[in-house]
């Protein structure tokens, strides 16, 4: 085959527009320092960066949806442990009610436990920010109103879910609050029996069956079972805590493989722009030389 000054001269501009190229290239990895600008610069660890940026993505959903999940369930924790200790302090009255005391004893009982009383109320209302911790998903409305001797609950007894790993919520995985059923039982049947008890003693002359059988029973019923939610919320507390921590770990090591993925090594860069530089300069130099003589060169 014929070889003619116009292979020669195309075949040299090729190789020497490919040796810029790359020093281009090398120069605008070393402008942030990351491999990859452009699927085609390496299409392979261009689709396992994108996969890693998406895993590293649902990780911080997850990872948000924890934090918020734990403060509620945190929040809730401190007011289950002051409800207990209300509950423990009226059971204490109502034993101290013995059948042995003057009508005005008994009177001053009662009013001790109606503050109690409304203490839980305050406590069945505790907030979180605007959202009420024990409404359901109603959260944004109070839910407990005491109208005389009668207490309404105006929430639901909807869950509410705080996904924190791939795949549809449901409330018995899922979910981080307790609702006004789940504390106070249906009917807000711990508040009613307490106001059963102290409207025994108002009166100066209670029925001491009534208090001390029927009333000390349902007491001890009704604080078995906060303890019961109380021991749930904090079996649960501790499985998001627990998946907090693979969370943060899955971060970590997905952060690390996108660097790997992605981050320049700059030392070498740094050698191989020199050593793309200095094959540059001499191909420039070399063909100089070599660059075959043309007509032109004659005519001069």
């Amino acid at each position: 085959m014929r070889v003619s000054n116009n292979m020669i001269t195309y075949s040299f501009l090729t190789s020497l527009n490919k040796s810029l190229q790359r020093q281009n290239d090398i120069q605008e990895q070393l402008t942030d320092g990351k491999q990859l600008h452009r699927p085609s610069d390496d299409p392979v660890k261009t689709i396992r960066g994108m996969r890693a940026k998406v895993s590293l993505t649902e990780n911080e959903q997850y990872n948000q949806n924890l934090g918020d999940a734990i403060s509620w369930m945190d929040n809730t924790d401190g007011a289950m442990t002051s409800l207990n200790s209300l509950l423990t302090k009226f059971t204490e009255l109502t034993i101290s009610a013995d059948g042995t005391k003057p009508a005005a004893a008994y009177v001053a009982i009662a009013a001790e436990m109606d503050e109690l009383i409304n203490q839980a109320i305050v406590v069945g209302n505790s907030k979180i920010g605007d959202r009420y911790l024990f409404s359901g998903q109603q959260d944004k409305t109070e839910p407990f109103v005491r109208n005389g001797d009668t207490v309404i609950y105006q929430g639901d007894n909807n869950k509410i879910s705080m996904p924190i790993k791939p795949g549809l919520a449901t409330p018995a995985q899922d979910s981080v609050n307790l609702t006004g059923k789940d504390v106070f039982g249906a009917n807000n049947q711990l508040l009613q029996h307490m106001i059963d008890i102290k409207n025994q003693l108002i009166t100066g002359a209670p029925d001491m069956d009534a208090v001390l059988n029927t009333g000390l029973t349902n007491l001890e019923a009704d604080h078995n079972k906060l303890l019961e939610v109380h021991t749930q919320l904090g079996a649960r507390m501790s499985t998001y805590q627990l998946a907090e921590t693979m969370l943060e770990n899955a971060n970590v090591i997905i952060t690390g493989d996108l660097a790997a993925n992605e981050d320049l090594d700059i030392p070498k860069a740094i050698v191989d722009f020199k050593t793309s530089e200095t094959v540059y300069k001499n191909a420039l130099s070399v063909g100089a030389r070599i660059m075959p003589v043309s007509l032109v060169d004659f005519l001069k």
